[in-house]
């Protein structure tokens, strides 16, 4: 990545972060029911609009697990504490190997509907990302804490439940941006030779 591709990849990162991080609290203080990921959004926008390697990628979605954890006050929180070593500290860091699978779904889902459905692929690889960052988060937490479908047997289906209503509004919400500043981000980055690198 160039300079600007860097500024605009840390500019949606951190900005995506800040929002996850007080989007809950405002969404519970005026009642809405709707979920959004933020740095998911943020990272599949940066996929669609930069020009990336797939090893620059899985970097980005690395550094995206990261602030998926400093950005939710439970996860924060339970690593303050020094609860490392709990189940709750291990469902924080499954976030290290969720979000580099989300974002590489998306540069493969993006690359692949880009050339098939065009205007909705924005759509299709948020979802697709979305959904993938979902199903390995929770197959992770079930796998290092087996015991967790029975001692909370409605938690399978609950947190399957947002995911996929987060993949939804993920999607809309990359969408109608992707719509919206694809131009301006791209006159910004200049001309890129060919499509994105794999």
């Amino acid at each position: 990545m160039n300079k600007n591709e860097t500024l605009v990849t840390a500019a949606f990162l951190v900005i995506g972060a800040i929002l996850n991080y007080g989007y809950p609290v405002v969404a519970e203080s005026l009642s809405i029911p709707a979920g959004i990921e933020f740095v998911i959004v943020a990272y599949c926008l940066v996929v669609m609009l930069v020009s990336l390697h797939l090893a620059e990628v899985l970097g980005i979605g690395l550094f995206s697990g990261i602030l998926n954890i400093l950005s939710n006050p439970v996860h924060v929180a339970t690593l303050l504490g020094g609860q490392i070593f709990t189940t709750a500290g291990f469902m924080a860091f499954v976030n290290l190997v969720s979000e580099p699978v989300g974002i590489v779904v998306c540069f493969f889902a993006f690359a692949y509907l880009a050339g098939r459905v065009r205007t909705g692929a924005p759509f299709g690889a948020a979802f697709a990302a979305t959904i993938a960052s979902g199903l390995v988060y929770l197959l992770v937490v079930l796998y290092l804490s087996p015991g967790l479908m029975a001692a909370q047997p409605a938690f399978t289906g609950s947190f399957l439940f947002r995911v996929t209503v987060a993949a939804i509004t993920n999607a809309i919400v990359v969408q109608v941006l992707f719509l919206a500043i694809s131009r301006p981000v791209k006159k910004y980055l200049g001309p890129v030779p060919g499509n994105p690198r794999v």
